[in-house]
This record gives C-alpha cells, structure tokens and sequence, in this order.
C-alpha cells in the first residue's frame, strides 16, 4: 500500500502541495465526468434558480488547469530561491532539464501511445490520421503544429504550456537576485498584476494564447507564494482566521467570473486560498490527510489517463439507470471517478513512481548490464 512518507519524502511542505493538487485534479475530474455524462445525452439535473451555483461549480472545474500552473510556479522556483536567498546549492541547469526529462517523458510518451492504441482498437481511429497528432503530441507542439488542442489526448494542452515554461522559470529564477525582501516580493506581485491585466485585455498578438506569456499571472503567483512561504522559512503557526480565507477563497474560485471561463485575475484569489492551506488550522489538517495528499501526489498519472479511461469506462454504465435524472446523473459520475481514480493509482505505481527515483536510467542501465552478463546455463546431456 501506498504510504504517505514515500510521497512527501520528508519535505514538511510537499503534503499540502500534493493537498492542493487534490483540489486541482478533483476539479479537472468533475468537469470532464460531466461533460462526458451530459455529451451522451444525459440531460443536467432540474435545480431551483437559488441552486444552479452548484452545477456552476461542477462546470468551472476546468479552473484546476490554472491552479495547476500555480503550483508548478511554486515548485520551479523554490530550488532559485534556495540557490540566490538561502544559501543553498546552484542549480544546475543540465540537472534541472535531464530530471525533467527523465521525471515527466517517460509517463507521458507511454500515456500517448496506450491512447493511440485505444484509439485505433476501441474506437476504429485511423493509424495513418493519426501519426501526426501523435508526433507533434510527443514533441509538445500540437497547438503550434494543428492550432488546437491534441486529437490523441487534448487536456496534454496544458502540459505543453508547462514545458514551455520550464524553460523560462530558471530564467525568471533570476527575480529572487533581488536582495531586499519587500522590492522582490512587490517586483513579483507587480509582475502578477501587471499580466492579470494584460491577459485580461483582447488577445495582443497570433498564438498569443498557445504561449505561457498567457497564463503567467498564475506561474508568478507560485514565485510569489514561495518567495512569501520559504524565506524566512515557513513556520508551524496557524490560525482560524486564515481557514476563514479558504472557506470564501475555494468556492470563489469556482464561482466568480462566467461558466466555463476563468478571469484573468483569478490568482488574486489563488494567492490567499495557497497560503491559507499552510497557514489555516482546519486548511492545514485537511491538506495533509493521507488520501487528500496520496491523491494529489498522483495527480499527474491521473491527469495522464482520465480522459480515456472515463470514455471507455462510461460504454460499461451508460445505461445504468437510477429512478431519476438527478440520481442516475450522481451515480454514473461517482462511479466514473472511482474507476478513474483505481486505474490511475495502478498507472502511478506501475510507470510513474519509479520515474520518481532520480537514479532510475541509472539503475535500469545496470540492470540490463548484469543481465546480458549473466551466462545461459547449460543443460547437461541425457
């Protein structure tokens, strides 16, 4: 089974990281249950008009994209911030981008090829129609390639404005050179601002959107947080006015705005809801708790492979019938979550955990060496 010391690794901070990353993956789930639910046919409940911010909530899922982009911000830049204001080691760039490689290619290239595949024997796609989807999928460049996102697996969108700005974080890691905390910080949060507003504006330039110049308020947000969190480092006192900010924060996030768009100044509220889940009593007990952090630790392999497995998987329920809409609407959804979240447990253990370990090209090379010098044994004659 797995434990929640193999995930965090010791680091007191990674549990409410993976916490957060619950909320983003459970948000990303309900939005594509339901639209894979409702696009068969299955018509949303009748609620009262004093309700619909319930079905709204469900609808603005898509939002954990963003929430996402806010965490990887804050992971990318602590090892910047340890470097240029904790005296912590350099980063090594050929280090930074071989671990990424080696942490993230793997579970991704494989997720693409098990898609193509299903594809191709589930759903009697062509091999040749799809071949350059794939390519330019596996190059992250599909939305520069085709303007869209990928035919294979289109939520991988995201993850190629992720790449993109692996590439710039080490050098927006240069921010954290500014020695006086309130200059950076206010540099940082005028740098937020300044793209909340831009970003909020007609789209300036073609492919404007398919860049991470797009999204960047949310990727500050997380050099913020970090900047705000680890130096001085984070410490142990809570309070429940700070739970407060998460009980608002939370639905805010999902509510504010239109359906099924996310405003520009999201982070603005992203911000006080990331430090609340550090600094709030009941928000820090709830983001450490074994299966909200187990859970968040997979986000990625979920995120890999849910799209696929809800569509297979809904070919097995779509005629389960409950005695009414609302009811059979609850059922399929859970049921849909539930098979998500045990095949993308067993992609985790099988294929992404052990791209966790650093060493493991390494190891695997070693491996392989012993085997081929292993002698075959001979079997004696008769």
């Amino acid at each position: 089974m797995l434990r929640l010391r193999r995930i965090t690794s010791g680091a007191s901070w990674i549990p409410q990281i993976d916490g957060l990353r619950f909320m983003a993956i459970i948000a990303v789930l309900l939005v594509h249950v339901l639209g894979e639910v409702t696009r068969q046919g299955r018509p949303l409940p009748a609620l009262p008009y004093s309700a619909h911010w319930i079905i709204n909530i469900f609808q603005n899922g898509g939002r954990g994209v963003r929430l996402f982009f806010a965490i990887s911000g804050y992971i990318l830049a602590r090892p910047f911030l340890r470097q240029h204001r904790l005296g912590g080691p350099a980063v090594k760039l050929r280090s930074y981008f071989l671990r990424r490689i080696t942490r993230l290619e793997p579970p991704y290239i494989l997720s693409l090829l098990i898609y193509t595949a299903a594809l191709y024997l589930a759903f009697h796609r062509s091999l040749h129609a799809m071949l350059p989807h794939l390519l330019a999928s596996l190059g992250y460049a599909h939305m520069f390639v085709f303007h869209s996102g990928s035919t294979i697996n289109f939520v991988t969108w995201s993850l190629e404005i992720e790449i993109q700005f692996y590439i710039l974080a080490p050098f927006l890691g240069n921010l954290y050179r500014i020695e006086n905390a309130v200059l950076r910080r206010g540099t940082i949060a005028a740098l937020v601002l300044f793209f909340c507003f831009v970003n909020s504006r007609p789209i300036p330039f073609t492919a404007y959107d398919r860049t991470p110049l797009f999204y960047m308020q949310y990727f500050l947000s997380g050099f913020l947080l970090t900047d705000l969190l680890e130096y001085p480092r984070h410490t142990s006192r809570q309070t429940w006015t700070w739970d407060l900010v998460s009980l608002v924060g939370w639905p805010a996030i999902f509510l504010v705005g239109h359906v099924g768009d996310a405003p520009a100044w999201l982070p603005l509220i992203i911000i006080p809801v990331y430090l609340a889940a550090f600094y709030g009593k009941a928000s820090n007990w709830f983001f450490r708790q074994p299966f909200v952090a187990l859970t968040g630790g997979m986000c990625y392999s979920i995120y890999l492979m849910h799209m696929l497995i809800i569509s297979v998987s809904f070919r097995a329920i779509q005629y389960l019938q409950m005695p009414g809409n609302a009811e059979t609407l609850a059922v399929q959804m859970a049921l849909l979550i539930a098979v998500t979240l045990a095949l993308s447990t067993a992609y985790f253990v099988l294929i992404e955990r052990p791209c966790m370990d650093p060493r493991w090209p390494q190891k695997l090379w070693r491996k392989i060496r012993r085997m081929e010098g292993e002698e075959i044994p001979q079997i004696a004659a008769p």
